[in-house]
């Protein structure tokens, strides 16, 4: 999958001269875009002759690990952190935003705490593995919400628990936020309405930022072949002409899309088939999943036909379409019969000697032997 930049960082100057280093996160955090280390290389280069780093927020969250990357990193630094909710820092990048040695936030503004969560695969021992690992990320997570609000572990264990959505106030008085600022136009970050459908208590004022529609006017005008109609005053604008809102197509939630792998292939006898299968669409769309599904089950018919229905879970897992698996089999067929010889075998007489392929006829001792007893016989 092509990587996908989900922040920005560029140096500015401040109204006292001073050199900073600005960092925009207006997207989801890591998963299959650009990784946390990329973006910490590219911020020790901004931080290195800056005073000051501001964290400009606005994203619905993302990978959990990349967050604590970006957060520790943050800490690290020896200048002072200013970190600035734009309009919504939710999960992984409500983490990021507790690094600031300031937090600040629009009256408008919103902060979501929860719990990490995941999509797990594999054996019984793997899931175990992967709840401990769960356990975790969330004691560290909780270490952080700690640190710059002074809530007890409870507490914070009842709001993460809850899914809990406060406002710049509520935020203010909980500790997580130090300044509150006038209230800002919020706009909605890339992707923000997948990830969004995931939560369960998002805020009418949050799902408001990922509806359909643009409240900047069209500029485009009229123009009619009537000269008196084109000679058009600022008086009297021509009328807009109404827009129908384009259709807001939300991308399912990776979890959902995974169910839908799991389950196709149940219903289609391909079980073996469905970790490949998620691996390799890495779960893009249900379109591209259900091809994918498509094509293993034209290859397991394949398979069966050849009477090699074993071979079914490795091809789809090496990604080969219905037509490599039709070659490879053809393959293996005509390798496993045995040859055939078109040309005649040679033939041996009683002392050994080749006949050339000329088929025995009757020895010359037999019938003597043959004529003699009849002689006898007279």
């Amino acid at each position: 999958m092509k990587n996908r930049k989900w922040w920005d960082i560029k140096a500015m100057t401040n109204a006292q001269g001073a050199a900073v280093a600005e960092i925009r996160i207006y997207d989801e955090i890591g998963f299959w875009g650009t990784d946390a280390k990329t973006f910490i290389a590219q911020l020790d280069t901004a931080a290195a002759s800056a005073t000051e780093l501001i964290v400009a927020v606005n994203s619905p969250g993302g990978d959990v690990f990349d967050a604590f990357a970006i957060y520790n990193a943050l800490r690290r630094y020896a200048g002072k952190v200013t970190a600035r909710v734009d309009g919504v820092a939710a999960s992984a990048a409500g983490l990021v935003v507790m690094a600031g040695d300031q937090v600040v936030m629009p009256e408008n503004a919103m902060l979501m705490i929860h719990n990490p969560w995941t999509i797990a695969l594999g054996t019984a021992a793997d899931l175990r593995s992967t709840a401990d690992m769960m356990d975790k990320a969330r004691d560290g997570i909780l270490a952080a919400y700690r640190r710059k609000s002074g809530q007890t572990d409870e507490e914070l264990t009842a709001m993460m628990d809850a899914e809990t959505w406060l406002t710049a106030l509520e935020a203010q008085s909980l500790g997580f936020c130090d300044v509150i600022e006038e209230p800002v136009r919020l706009a909605a970050s890339t992707n923000a309405a997948g990830l969004l459908a995931r939560f369960r208590n998002s805020p009418e004022p949050v799902q408001a930022l990922v509806e359909a529609g643009s409240d900047a006017p069209s500029s485009t005008a009229q123009i009619s072949n009537d000269p008196a109609v084109n000679d058009l005053s600022a008086e009297n604008p021509p009328e807009p002409v109404p827009q129908d809102p384009e259709p807001v197509v939300v991308p399912e939630e990776p979890g959902v899309l995974a169910a839908h792998v799991f389950n196709a292939c149940r219903a289609a006898n391909l079980s073996m088939c469905a970790e490949s299968i998620v691996t390799l669409t890495a779960l893009k769309d249900r379109s591209t999943i259900d091809s994918a599904i498509r094509d293993a089950t034209d290859i397991a018919g394949l398979c069966l036909a050849a009477k090699l229905p074993e071979l079914t879970a490795q091809f789809v897992g090496d990604g080969l379409n219905p037509d490599q698996v039709r070659a490879r089999l053809f393959d293996r067929v005509t390798q496993a019969q045995p040859r055939v010889n078109n040309r005649q075998q040679p033939v041996f007489d009683e002392a050994g000697r080749s006949m050339h392929g000329v088929m025995p006829g009757p020895k010359a001792s037999s019938i003597y032997a043959a004529r003699k007893g009849n002689t006898k016989s007279l």
